[in-house]
């Protein structure tokens, strides 16, 4: 009966913690599992809307990509023609491609290229070789330096052009720059979908290996509870069979000192 105390102690103890790390483990599958649910019903809802703005037939802004945080400058220095497909043959409207310039002109000093920070086809080499990155405080100063066909934009989307035109990034808002802007957003969600799975995936695989603790643990428990009740039974019959024992030597006992007094 003591071994059996000892043992469901035990048990009980095992299945406690068990109990306690499942719950652990299953409170954060759920939580790995929502994260998951909410990015994929995002990424759904992004990917609807931007394919629901691609023009038929293609556009160049598809085949280009642009650092995080530069989609408004880009925005800005191609606007609307972004839109445009790239074509090949003489019979249709786009971005055809032209072999660079043999002596390119170079932007003013101290401009950097806005090709710094955009991966772009070939079809846009000469358009995008013109175009500087610049604070929109030194638009105005660096716009009269501007050659034929060059512009500037800043970060925030603003513009100056070769021939005097400017625009200003709250006057005019591109929708290339939203739609480059959910672009980036979409391949960051889907990174994010991505890891999330995999943090899914292996909370899933932790909670089912202490669900299987758990299971094992609570059957062991139930297995010590069920050794201690039959101990506890055999402790008590083996009373009752010491009660009855004693009670015969008492008898017998009784009989004995009786046959010595009658001799």
């Amino acid at each position: 009966a003591a071994e059996a105390e000892a043992a469901l102690l035990a048990a009980d103890d095992a299945r406690s913690e068990a109990q306690g790390r499942e719950a652990e483990a299953r409170a954060s599958r759920s939580e790995a599992e929502g994260e998951v649910s909410a990015l994929k019903a995002e990424v759904a809802a992004l990917a609807r809307l931007v394919h629901r703005d691609t023009a038929e037939g293609g556009q160049v802004l598809d085949l280009l990509r642009v650092q995080s945080g530069y989609e408004k400058a880009l925005g800005a220095a191609l606007a609307d023609d972004l839109r445009a497909p790239a074509v090949e043959g003489d019979g249709s409207s786009g971005w055809a491609r032209l072999p660079g310039y043999a002596n390119p002109q170079t932007l003013p000093e101290g401009v950097k290229a806005l090709t710094n920070y955009v991966a772009v086809p070939d079809v846009l080499v000469r358009r995008m070789g013109q175009v500087g990155l610049v604070d929109r405080k030194d638009g105005p100063r660096l716009q009269p330096d501007l050659k034929p066909g060059q512009r500037l934009v800043s970060i925030e989307g603003d513009l100056w052009r070769w021939d005097g035109f400017r625009t200003r990034a709250e006057d005019a808002p591109s929708a290339a720059a939203l739609r480059l802007q959910q672009l980036n957003r979409l391949q960051e969600l889907k990174q994010d979908l991505e890891e999330a799975t995999a943090r899914a995936d292996g909370a899933s695989r932790a909670h089912e290996v202490l669900k299987a603790r758990l299971t094992a643990t609570t059957a062991a428990d139930a297995a010590a509870r069920e050794a201690r009740r039959r101990a506890d039974q055999a402790v008590t019959e083996a009373g009752r069979a010491l009660s009855r024992a004693e009670a015969d030597r008492d008898i017998a006992g009784g009989r004995l000192e009786s046959l010595k007094l009658a001799v």
